[in-house]
């Protein structure tokens, strides 16, 4: 079943790398058509001028049908086994080009070649696409595995350069032995047969030549041109006589492929019949070139050549027509001419003009031609039904589906790296743009009070990252989205932590009680476990504890990892707080996992929408009222107004924090404001006294 469903898969790819070849057929045809018809008026004795070279033009398409064939079946084959396309069709096109001959370049530099045939091309083909495939399934021979940064496209192509190579030596060993075969003497054991082949009849001479034609036609070569040139060969006819066949004449109106109507009268049954609908648009378009004998669009397009399903018909037809016409012609019916008959000449024309006009011999055409659609209509419409199997049609959808993912999932990839790129493009031209913004300039911290919801007492600050430039300029964070962009998250906040102990540190030495710092850190920092050591060391050592704030985006993800780092933070004396919660992250089974004192409400949550206040009021409430039931303090961030404030007091907030209270204050403005309150205590103290 398995061996089956292969040659099954075979054959359709088959179908379809000659049916790609269809656009080329129909440009050479029309070419050779339009000078067969400029020949056939001036055969008529209407004079013109034959710019186009048909006969030039026939030899060079059928010189070029094997490299077309492998180029199309390449592409094809590349495609099912998942190789680069372009790659795959050079390689393909080398092995081909060595073993066959093909084209090749002397000592001198001159470019040669030998005619090869599609029946070296499908093999070569074939075989080079497997060998390449076959050794680009081993890692060891891949230049490129596992990075990143690199185009998917570009590490396909690369990783072809091992398994091509071994793939070309391969052909070229068994180009090596081919030639050491042909060096043997095998022409003079031909030789020996020429005398009796010279003594034959003219009727055997026409059976052999028509079955060395049939079988070099299904197989993609030119018959006609083959066994023409076999004959010439073996009989010694020089090339300047007009055939090596006695019977020529009889052999092209009854017997050809074209002008015998054995060909002509497959698109009629096909467009007659409602049992071949399949290959109707097949047969419109092959209908008027078949009726000037030019026959290659059915021969690939339907197909006929190398199509198992016709070989019968395809051998049994001209036999059948050549021993109707024999018939005919011994008993008198009619007489063959010896005229030559241009081979563009439409059937019953051709049999009209070789027989000096019998109507008989135009009559006998006419009944071979029936004959011959009675043969090949069981074939077509077998071929028909096969073609229309829905077993047949799954098989292709399936193809087709993965082909299409595959090639959905490789552009996706494509499209991610170049956007990848492009945004690294850009992040650097940021970078760089920041840079220099950054000249001259220093970091410090700015801190935001967060204050009690009952009492409004001070109860923390949280340290803000701002940027002061050569002119003394404070800027905004909007430094920070670039500098995580090019991985810096984890610098930024060993700055941060850095700046922190050292505002700390001074403060004490101006003996201020400064209430807890909050730093915000990132999931860099927090899974670097040294970096979090150091941070409990120094902290330890300074006897500070801060608040640590996780933002909502960093605890959704290394959620066990987190888990870790905050159990320890927690043990050494911090407090953990979640930042922004409510922001579009939201994992509230996440909270149950992760450790916290407390979490910062996003300000959309504390915000309500104008339109919806009720609503809004209500969610606040219960978030505040769930985070409760799970033990952690609330803090009610990007509070602006007294009617805010309010709100989120009567919802049950513990902290506040916003512009209501406070905006982030400079280092030197939170040192200005604890000397004040140190003095007013002070002055408290003094005044007591006196009055005690």
């Amino acid at each position: 079943m398995l061996n089956q469903s292969a040659n099954s898969k075979s054959l359709a790819l088959l179908r379809e790398a000659f049916t790609s070849l269809l656009p080329i057929v129909l440009i050479m045809n029309i070419l050779v058509l339009l000078s067969g018809l400029t020949g056939l008026l001036e055969s008529w004795g209407i004079n013109t001028a034959s710019a186009i070279n048909g006969n030039e033009i026939n030899r060079l398409y059928f010189f070029l049908i094997p490299l077309f064939l492998n180029i199309s079946l390449s592409i094809l084959l590349a495609k099912e086994k998942d190789l680069d396309r372009i790659g795959t069709i050079l390689i393909s096109m080398v092995c081909f080009f060595r073993i066959s001959g093909f084209l090749a370049i002397d000592e001198s530099g001159q470019l040669f070649s030998y005619h090869s045939s599609i029946l070296t091309s499908i093999p070569c083909t074939w075989f080079a696409v497997s060998l390449l495939h076959y050794f680009s399934k081993f890692s060891q021979f891949r230049f490129i595995k596992y990075q990143t940064d690199i185009s998917p496209r570009l590490k396909k192509t690369v990783n072809l350069l091992i398994p091509g190579l071994l793939s070309v030596l391969c052909f070229e060993a068994v180009g090596q032995l081919l030639r050491m075969l042909l060096a043997l003497a095998i022409i003079p054991l031909l030789t020996q047969a020429v005398p009796k082949f010279r003594q034959i009849g003219e009727i055997r001479e026409l059976i052999l030549y028509k079955t060395i034609s049939l079988l070099t036609w299904f197989l993609g070569v030119h018959g006609e041109h083959s066994a023409d040139g076999l004959f010439r060969l073996l009989k010694g006819v020089p090339s300047g006589e007009i055939s090596s066949l006695r019977l020529k004449t009889f052999h092209d109106v009854f017997m050809n492929i074209g002008g015998s109507g054995a060909t002509l009268v497959i698109p009629l049954l096909v467009l007659f019949s409602k049992r071949t609908t399949s290959f109707k648009s097949l047969a419109r378009l092959s209908l008027p070139f078949s009726l000037f004998n030019v026959n290659e669009i059915l021969l690939f397009g339907l197909p006929i050549i190398l199509n198992p399903i016709f070989f019968i018909p395809f051998f049994v037809v001209p036999f059948v027509n050549m021993a109707i016409a024999l018939i005919a012609v011994h008993f008198g019916v009619f007489a063959i001419a010896p005229v030559t008959i241009h081979w563009m000449s439409p059937p019953l024309y051709s049999a009209y003009i070789s027989t000096n006009g019998s109507v008989w011999a135009v009559i006998t055409q006419l009944l071979c031609m029936a004959i011959d659609g009675c043969i090949y209509y069981p074939f077509l419409v077998f071929a028909s039904y096969q073609f229309k199997t829905p077993l047949h049609l799954l098989k292709l959808l399936g193809e087709d589906a993965y082909s299409f993912v595959n090639e959905e999932i490789e552009r996706q990839e494509e499209r991610l790296f170049a956007t990848q790129q492009m945004a690294m493009l850009n992040s650097m031209t940021s970078a760089q743009q920041l840079l220099q913004q950054l000249r001259g300039g220093q970091f410090l911290l700015y801190f935001q009070p967060k204050v009690d919801a009952k009492t409004f007492k001070l109860v923390g600050l949280e340290a803000l990252l701002r940027f002061q430039d050569a002119t003394g300029k404070i800027r905004p964070p909007t430094f920070l989205p670039v500098l995580y962009q090019q991985g810096l998250s984890k610098a930024v906040d060993e700055k941060v932590v850095n700046l922190a102990f050292e505002y700390v540190l001074r403060w004490r030495a101006m003996g201020l009680l400064v209430p807890p710092i909050s730093i915000n850190f990132d999931k860099d920092f927090l899974l670097d476990s040294q970096a979090v050591r150091n941070f409990i060391a120094r902290a330890k050592e300074q006897k500070i504890c801060f608040y640590i704030e996780i933002t909502e985006h960093t605890y959704t993800v290394e959620l066990e990892a987190l888990k870790s780092v905050t159990r320890q933070l927690r043990e050494a004396g911090h407090l953990i707080s979640i930042d922004d919660f409510g922001a579009g992250y939201s994992s509230l089974t996440s909270l149950l996992v992760l450790e916290a004192d407390e979490i910062k409400l996003d300000r959309k949550l504390v915000v309500c929408p104008q339109d919806d206040e009720e609503r809004g009021q209500i969610l606040l409430a219960s978030s505040i009222k769930l985070c409760h039931d799970l033990g952690f303090l609330v803090v009610a961030e990007g509070v602006e107004t007294i009617a805010q404030l309010q709100i989120v007091r009567d919802c049950g907030a513990d902290f506040i924090q916003g512009y209501y209270f406070g905006k982030p204050m400079n280092p030197d403005f939170v040192s200005d404001l604890f000397l004040k309150k140190k003095k007013r205590k002070k002055d408290r103290r003094q005044y007591n006294f006196k009055d005690n």
